[in-house]
């Protein structure tokens, strides 16, 4: 989402983390694998008036890039930025939640972290693979084009140099 809306936008939108994680929570709680939390009206309404003020600010952001003279595409990119950004904090406060579930199950770190791995793989994948967005500096001289997809820019610079590509999975085996 930091491709399409500023870092300001971002933190404003991830300042609502904790409402999103309580109504996680709440959810997880209403099939079963949660314990409830106790609804304490001053906590829940002051967390609610932060949302307001945080949708409030994003939508006078937005409206002051149209009304700037902003092109309708970066209106468009900033909506899809918004978006992508509020999934972001959705996904984000459904696993602080998860952990928490997790967490009473007595699983360890490297449990967790593979139990978690595969559902996130699969929920990103289709956005990788389909998802065009635009080259960032002078990759699209080298690539041959304006906008790629996560996987088209991976391709790529695995025929590039597969010696980065090597170095990016050896990481990954490293944070493991």
């Amino acid at each position: 989402s930091l491709g399409y809306i500023s870092i300001a936008v971002n933190l404003i939108i991830r300042s609502c983390l904790p409402l999103s994680t309580f109504l996680s929570q709440q959810g997880l709680a209403l099939v079963g694998l949660y314990p409830f939390k106790p609804c304490r009206i001053k906590e829940i309404s002051l967390m609610v008036i932060g949302v307001i003020c945080a949708g409030v600010f994003t939508m006078a952001r937005i409206l002051g890039e149209q009304s700037k003279g902003g092109d309708k595409s970066s209106s468009a990119n900033m909506l899809l930025g918004v978006f992508m950004c509020i999934a972001s904090l959705l996904c984000g406060s459904l696993n602080l939640a998860l952990a928490g579930v997790l967490g009473e199950t007595k699983l360890n770190v490297y449990d967790t972290v593979a139990y978690m791995a595969i559902p996130a793989t699969l929920f990103l994948l289709p956005i990788a693979l389909t998802l065009e967005k635009p080259v960032p500096g002078q990759w699209p001289k080298v690539f041959g084009k304006e906008k790629m997809t996560d996987y088209e820019i991976l391709a790529g610079v695995w025929s590039l140099n597969k010696t980065t590509i090597n170095w990016l999975v050896l990481s990954g085996v490293f944070s493991f």
